[in-house]
């Protein structure tokens, strides 16, 4: 994959920071690719928090990103299609959260739980369960870290019922 390979600078140390960040950001292992127009959408928040560390998301598209930040620097990063599913499955704008609890708890009761909600037509239970995989996945991420959510969307109440110190932007 072609980009700036992690561990990388959201912002260049030095030299045109514009064309830097016209650079998507890749990660090897596992596979992951944060485009630049993410990465320029973060900037701004490192810029002003040179020093901090945290986790950052972002959604580009279908994909919900999920960045490892230290000292200016993307450590680690996940990408999940969990937008893409909820559009697709036809989920609703905010999660369920039982259902967000009852994924999280057994995740691999994934596919049943979809399968009900969609033959009910729960929206918020779609979002729920398809939320609550991606945060069982991800507690690595979050857990005991501060979070940036770029954006508007489901993932802030997910979040803070985990009981999650979030910012919104």
């Amino acid at each position: 994959m072609q980009g700036d390979k992690l561990p990388a600078p959201v912002l260049p140390a030095q030299g045109d920071v514009k064309g830097d960040l016209k650079r998507d950001l890749v990660q090897d292992t596992p596979p992951a690719r944060l485009p630049a127009a993410s990465r320029a959408q973060i900037a701004p928040f490192i810029a002003a928090r040179p020093n901090w560390d945290g986790v950052v998301t972002v959604k580009d598209g279908g994909t919900h990103h999920w960045l490892h930040i230290s000292a200016g620097e993307v450590i680690s990063m996940m990408g999940f299609l969990t937008p893409r599913l909820i559009t697709d499955l036809g989920g609703g704008p905010q999660p369920d959260m039982s259902a967000l609890s009852d994924t999280m708890s057994r995740p691999e009761r994934l596919a049943a739980h979809l399968s009900s909600a969609v033959l009910t037509h729960d929206t918020a239970g779609i979002t729920g369960h398809l939320i609550g995989a991606e945060l069982a996945a991800t507690k690595p991420y979050w857990l005991g870290q501060e979070v940036v959510l770029m954006g508007q969307g489901p993932y802030l109440a997910a979040l803070k019922a985990q009981g999650v110190s979030v910012i919104q932007l």
